[in-house]
This record gives structure tokens, sequence and C-alpha cells, in this order.
């Protein structure tokens, strides 16, 4: 029987978690679901644990506590931090414990194997947690895999009791096992994944599509130039692209925003104020899985040429070629967080996104208003480069003219024209193919 086989067995089925927490993971469980082999069995596996949620958007929000995470990011804060948040997290398993029970109870034949992909280090925990004592109880057999969801070796996604961790490369490979070996863990077996991008926006566009997403990068393209401005879950960042699109629409008015956001208390306002903006199409749901699929679906019914974003999961978008529907170029707001600063630093070490001295001098000459010479140009864009996005300057108006300035030097359209595919797929870490990668990984482990 192949690997793929194992999955489709009738014995077997694949649970897909899902919390609360932001729609980072959700985005990434959407994208493994979609890659799944026809004929697999599946259920989803939501929590309802508040905690998670709270803690996430307290976190987000303010200023404080993100400074006071970001101490326990790092060194022996974080050890003494994992440790304690490890226990808080695997003590309240008792919900998990009964939800997973049900879905033996709920099947009409009763599965022999269940494969558990938990894209929260929340929920990851608690299952592993109970894992055992439920297998003793049902006979079947539990697998437990757990997709990493930033490039970011932080050591609460080391989960002991898992059967394999899945991140997005070597470099947070190798830290999480120095911290496991260092700590007395149990072991638990880590492999390298591509990221799990969604694969139907890996669909290349026609000819036709592809000319209109080339022409849209330069000023000179007098005709409507389409944006996605997808809000985190946690909201953060929503007063940048408050100021930035009127700020843009006063350069262009054929500016075209596609702005996704949550319905929620602490959105309401920023819905309200950008609905009234001309040229802005707003998406809103109260379920965070309608978001994703709103997102999705506006990828795939208009050439969306650029995205402004921060560089959270949505930084792994770049290893989408500029060709594929979801291949827009990436302008990255300011992180916010340990975790988007690793993602980041994973990009410049793959050169899809400019060093920080390049960065530092494409501002500069922005804010200058100086003219990018063909010698220049090539020095700072030379050919034959990955490059799929760029790091905004701090602030909306600084933002607005950036943007404005690139489309009017061309900056943006050097970039798409001298991307080389070779170069972006020069490393096994930069495949656009992960979610094939990790269905046939996980299909072995059936």
């Amino acid at each position: 029987m192949s690997p793929r086989h194992f999955l489709t067995d009738p014995g077997t089925l694949v649970v897909f978690t899902y919390a609360p927490a932001g729609l980072g993971h959700l985005r990434v469980t959407n994208s493994l679901s979609a890659g799944l082999p026809k004929g697999v069995k599946t259920v989803l596996l939501g929590s309802s644990d508040k905690g998670i949620e709270a803690i996430h958007k307290f976190i987000s929000i303010h200023v404080v506590t993100r400074w006071l995470m970001e101490w326990f990011q790092r060194g022996r804060p974080q050890k003494i931090f994992t440790f304690f948040y490890r226990k808080y997290l695997r003590s309240g398993s008792d919900e998990m414990r009964r939800k997973i029970e049900e879905i033996f109870e709920q099947q009409i034949d009763v599965p022999k194997t269940l494969v558990i992909v938990a894209t929260h280090f929340g929920l990851a925990h608690k299952i592993a947690a109970v894992k055992r004592e439920i297998e003793e109880k049902t006979g079947a057999k539990i697998i437990l895999v757990v997709q990493v969801t930033d490039d970011t070796p932080q050591y609460i996604w080391y989960v002991p009791g898992a059967d394999t961790i899945f991140v997005p490369s070597r470099k947070t490979m190798l830290e999480l096992k120095e911290y496991a070996l260092k700590s007395n863990l149990e072991k638990v077996k880590i492999e390298v994944l591509p990221y799990p991008i969604n694969p139907s926006l890996s669909k290349k566009l026609n000819s036709k599509d592809f000319e209109r997403r080339e022409t849209q990068m330069s000023a000179d393209a007098r005709e409507v130039i389409d944006f996605c401005l997808p809000v985190p879950g946690a909201a953060v960042g929503m007063d940048f692209l408050h100021h930035l699109i009127p700020q843009l629409q006063s350069k262009y008015s054929n500016f075209r925003f596609h702005v996704i956001c949550k319905e929620a208390p602490f959105t309401r306002q920023f819905s309200q104020n950008v609905r009234s903006f001309p040229n802005v199409e707003l998406h809103t749901s109260k379920h965070d899985r309608e978001i994703v699929d709103v997102y999705e679906k506006i990828y795939e019914e208009n050439v969306i040429s650029f995205e402004v974003t921060k560089p959270s999961e949505q930084s792994f978008k770049a290893l989408y070629d500029f060709d594929m529907t979801g291949g827009s170029l990436l302008l990255f707001s300011n992180p916010v967080g340990r975790q988007e600063r690793d993602n980041l630093d994973f990009l410049q070490r793959h050169g899809l996104i400019f060093n920080q001295k390049i960065t530092q001098q494409l501002w500069d000459y922005a804010d200058a208003g100086k003219t990018l010479s063909g010698a220049l140009k090539d020095r700072l864009i030379p050919g034959d480069r990955p490059i799929r996005c760029v790091q905004l300057p701090f602030g909306s108006q600084r933002a607005a003219n950036f943007i404005w300035w690139c489309m009017n030097n061309r900056v943006f359209e050097s970039i798409i024209r001298n991307y080389s595919k070779k170069a972006a797929n020069r490393d096994s870490e930069t495949r656009s193919d992960g979610v094939a990668l990790f269905w046939s990984r996980v299909s072995l482990l059936v």
C-alpha cells in the first residue's frame, strides 16, 4: 500500500484543531486541508478555551505586555516562562480529552488511527497531555503532528509527546533540539519542511493576468491597481491602515483596496471609517474561518498586485512566485513581536527581501525625493534575485510616500522583472509545495 493510501484507509481519521487565537494558525490549517488527498475522512476539533484567546489579544494589543512578552522570549527568562506555561497548558486538558473521546463516539466506523494536526502550540500541549490515556481507553493509535506557524525557535513550540514537529527552517530545528537536550525533555522528531502555503493560490496566472500584475507595479499603469489589506486577528495596525489608504488615494485615485476585517467591538470604528473611503471594498465576518475563506476568494477573483501586511505567517506568501495567483508583492509594516522579526530574518537569509542596508538606502532616497538612476537601480536591484517583499518605513505617511516613490521610480517593476525563480527555489526551505510534502511525510507516520 502506497503512503498516500494509508491516509485514505477507512480506519484513518484526520483531525484538524482550531483555537480562537488569531488567524495565523487557521490560515495554515486551511492550507493543509486544501492539499489533502481525495478520499480522506476529516473532522475539525475546536477549542472554546477563552484563556488562549484572551492572552493572545492582550499581548498583541498592549504595548507594556508586548514588551514583557519580548523579555520572556529570550534567554533564561524564556526557559523559566516556558516551563510554567507548558505546565499550565497541560493541566487544563480535560475539555480536550472529552472532545477527542466525542469524536470516537460520533463516528459510525470507529477509527483505528487518529491523525491530529495542531497548528497552535496551546492545543498541541493539551492533546499531548491526554494522548496516551485516550489510546489506552479506545485502543486506537493517535498520531500528533505539530506544524510551527512562524520561523521562530520559541521554546513553547517544543511539544513533548508529539510524534513529529514540522518547522520551516534548519535554524529553528537546531535551536529547538538544543533546548530540548539541555532541558532533558522527552525526545521528539523535528523535521524541516517548506512552509505550507495554500496550494489553491499557487495556480499559474494566465499571460494576460500576469501582464496586468506587471503593469500595475508602475505609476504609469493608468488603470485600477489592486491592494489587499488583511487586518490581523488581534487587530494590530488598524490605525496604520486607516491613515495609509487616504494618503495613497491622494496620490493616485485608481488604487483599489480590498480590506478584510473581523467584525468585533474593537474593529467597529475602523470598519465604519474605511467604509466611507472611495475605492475600498470592505469584507467582514464575525467568524475567523469565513475571514480566511474571503481572503482566498479575493485573490482568486482579482489580480492582486500588492498586499500590505505584518510580517506574520503572511511572510511565507513570499514562497509563491509572481506568476502565481497568490504572488502579490508583499509590503511589510513594522514587525510586532519576536516571531515577526524571526520571519523577516528567514526572508533575509533566503534573499527574498532586501537586507537592512539596502532597505535603509531606499527609504533615505524616497525621503529625499531622489530619482533612482539606471546604474544606481541596477546596483540596488541586480538581476537574477528572488526578491518578493519590501519592508515599509515606520509611519503611514512615510510608508505611503515610499510606495508612491517606488512606483514612480519603477522599483517594484524592476523587482518583478529581475525576479529569478531559479534563485528563489535554490533551497528546499523556499519551495512552494510544502503542503504536498507535509502529507507525504504524515502518511509515512501512519
